[in-house]
């Protein structure tokens, strides 16, 4: 095994562990009481997480200059006149990589539709539980595509089409439990609420979704637009900077003035178990983007879709085992098992798609 395996697969488990940290740490934060849905308390740890990401660009940089340099010197060696590397790679000079401005306003229209679509994900997921919402939210890539195909004219195949009809499917039959109510005479109005609130829970973390598709699909308009392209993770750390900027004023407007009645820390939960779950959280965030942007420069997608796809079913389980007992809405039902199943084999087939796509194309 070489140094350049042992590297992706350190990657790999990384972001896999990164990912439940993140996920099962903010449920632990939800349920001790440390922080609701409009608090923005959990929100705003992971936008500091984004802004620690700016810690690793000159990383990122010096890599993007390696992998320029390797490709100038693989051209010298198969005797291709620079002139069709500077068509294939138009944001080069040379064997040296040249980054593109930050265009600021839109990072900060970027910013905005982020927070509103963090606010509906984090209240919708303080409701359904980690396991739904992250079987919900595995569908992001499946309304980036359907956006991208309305918006920016990306054309998807048969099998990407078939995907997308099956991730709603398998969603639909996924949230059959949070949308059934016992309408018997026997049933209290308290189960009733909790139905209700249920299925305000699964629209919300739906919706919220669908915004955050909103989000990567206008951070790839940036992207786009610009020849040189700025580099991502500085997008991603000027983004955490203004999310930040917006989380604070919230806090400082609505959360602290209400504090009494939106914290609750569970009697027993001490006030060190708290911040160190929030620092966990933060550093989970800031490592899950790094371990992202590697995976995606050095395996694609589709390898990193499978490590969504895993990473989705590893939290199913894990919620079932500790707060089923807990939370009846974190059970691992038939019809959430089935659609749950359905959902993450649709997105792993729509990646793959994606993946034939691209190689049809440029192939």
């Amino acid at each position: 095994m070489n140094g350049e395996t042992i590297y992706i697969v350190t990657h790999q488990v990384l972001f896999l562990l990164t990912g439940l940290c993140t996920t099962l740490g903010t449920q632990w934060l939800f349920y001790h009481g440390a922080a609701t849905g409009d608090s923005y308390l959990a929100q705003l740890a992971q936008y500091i997480g984004m802004v620690l990401v700016g810690l690793i660009i000159p990383i990122l940089l010096k890599n993007k200059q390696k992998g320029y340099h390797r490709l100038s010197q693989q051209v010298e060696e198969d005797g291709i006149h620079m002139v069709q590397v500077d068509a294939a790679v138009d944001h080069t000079k040379g064997d040296s990589y040249e980054e593109g401005p930050i265009p600021h306003k839109s990072v900060i229209k970027l910013a905005v539709l982020d927070v509103f679509a963090n606010f509906c994900v984090t209240v919708g997921f303080s409701i359904v539980g980690s396991g739904m919402y992250q079987v919900i939210y595995s569908s992001v890539v499946i309304w980036c595509a359907i956006l991208t195909f309305l918006f920016m004219g990306r054309k998807l195949s048969k099998l990407q089409w078939v995907a997308i009809f099956g991730v709603s499917a398998g969603l639909a039959i996924s949230s059959m439990d949070n949308f059934s109510a016992d309408h018997s005479e026997t049933a209290s109005l308290e189960e009733s609420a909790k139905t209700t609130l249920l299925m305000f829970g699964t629209l919300m973390t739906l919706g919220g979704t669908f915004f955050y598709a909103c989000v990567y699909v206008y951070s790839d308009s940036i992207m786009s637009q610009q020849k040189p392209p700025p580099l991502p993770a500085r997008i991603c750390f000027y983004s955490g900077c203004y999310t930040s900027v917006i989380s604070l004023i919230w806090i400082a407007f609505y959360t602290l003035p209400r504090y009494d009645d939106l914290i609750h820390i569970k009697e027993g939960t001490s006030s060190e178990a708290v911040v160190g779950m929030y620092v966990l959280v933060i550093v989970a965030n800031a490592m899950h983007s790094w371990n992202y942007y590697e995976l995606i420069d050095r395996t694609g997608s589709v390898a990193t879709g499978i490590l969504q796809g895993l990473r989705a079913v590893l939290i199913y389980i894990i919620s079932d085992s500790w707060y089923c007992e807990s939370d009846p809405a974190q059970c691992f039902t038939q019809f959430k098992g089935i659609g749950s199943l359905l959902v993450i084999g649709c997105v792993l087939l729509f990646t793959i798609g994606r993946a034939k796509s691209v190689d049809k194309k440029f192939g």
